[in-house]
């Protein structure tokens, strides 16, 4: 199971080394922040570049989300949360899936590989977007990103993940 925990923007990777330093020992718990790669371009050149999906979030993939969730309240609030009431989210099953479709074990989002077709539609070759294909409402070439609709911690968001033209 997946717990989102809420942080200050910015705190993601500072607060993610506090927590995996409350929860190791017995509680076995996995946590990280989830990154997307993406391509830009700089003075011409096509660069791939690291950002945060989901800026202010931290998750646990967790059996023990109770536990997870006691040893977390005892932590001071100015130290790792952004505020005391309702920080930590158990994600619903379906979110969960889905970011387990996309993200690997370290919660990177790599960038997807497609191809142009002559009729002008968009052809997933490989990456994490072949998986969540139907998903897909938008893909900006000029900016080389994929838009994905989805309902995610109680709100409809677009997640924008990255893609890479196969010529």
């Amino acid at each position: 199971m997946w717990c989102a925990v809420h942080v200050r923007d910015g705190d993601e990777a500072r607060a993610e080394a506090l927590v995996k330093g409350i929860l190791s020992g017995e509680l076995e718990a996995r946590c990280f922040h989830l990154t997307r790669s993406r391509r830009k371009k700089y003075r011409g050149q096509w660069q791939t570049v690291r950002e945060k999906l989901l800026p202010g979030y931290l998750f646990i993939d967790t059996d023990k989300p109770e536990a997870v969730y006691r040893e977390l309240e005892k932590t001071s609030g100015p130290q790792l949360l952004f505020s005391s009431a309702a920080f930590v989210t158990a994600l619903e099953t379906n979110e969960t899936a889905l970011m387990e479709r996309l993200a690997d074990e370290s919660g990177e989002i790599a960038v997807s590989k497609v191809k142009v077709e002559e009729d002008g539609s968009v052809k997933f070759l490989s990456g994490p977007l072949l998986q969540v294909e139907s998903m897909v409402r938008k893909v900006n070439l000029h900016q080389r990103v994929a838009e994905i609709e989805t309902d995610f911690l109680g709100e409809k968001r677009v997640l924008y993940l990255g893609i890479e033209i196969e010529k």
